[in-house]
């Protein structure tokens, strides 16, 4: 499995890239998870619903299956056992993208662009990778956001 975390100021566009990534990926025949982390404290279902329940009353995990979808829920003590989670249950995915949560292990890739008048969100140092609608650096890889293709091609061969 392929862990990158992406990561960029609000209206970057990561998931613009990370929804054009799914579509590349999902056309090589890989499997690829994402995680969407949220930075406050979020409900997914109200708290007079059902599931909202069945979690507060001690669930370790609860589903919910709509007519296309399911969705997965567990209660969680910390947002550093989200990884341990992850690396065990998807273990057999090939790409896993993760946005608003990061690790230091795990490559940071940061999506840039120039007209927000803003800087990198993270040193150089901490970055394998910007995309973004102009060169920022030369001392990592920069891709400009429309080379998808050679973006998915930089991240099945990163080894870091």
């Amino acid at each position: 499995m392929k862990i990158f975390s992406i990561t960029g100021w609000s209206g970057s566009g990561k998931t613009t890239l990370i929804t054009r990534l799914i579509k590349h990926f999902k056309l090589k025949n890989k499997k690829v998870i994402v995680v969407k982390g949220a930075p406050h404290k979020y409900y997914v279902e109200p708290e007079s619903t059902d599931t909202f329940k069945f979690l507060e009353a001690g669930a370790d995990e609860v589903c919910l299956a709509a007519a296309k979808e399911m969705l997965t829920m567990r209660s969680i003590t910390s947002k550093q056992e989200v990884f341990g989670i992850l690396e065990t249950r998807y273990a057999d995915c090939d790409i896993l993208l993760i946005e608003g949560l990061r690790r230091d292990d795990i490559p940071l890739i940061e999506v840039f662009d120039s007209t927000q008048n803003k800087t990198l969100k993270f040193p150089i140092e901490a970055l394998i990778a910007v995309v973004s609608d102009k060169p920022v650096t030369n001392t990592i890889p920069n891709f400009n956001r429309n080379d998808i293709a050679e973006i998915t091609h930089f991240m099945e061969d990163y080894n870091g």
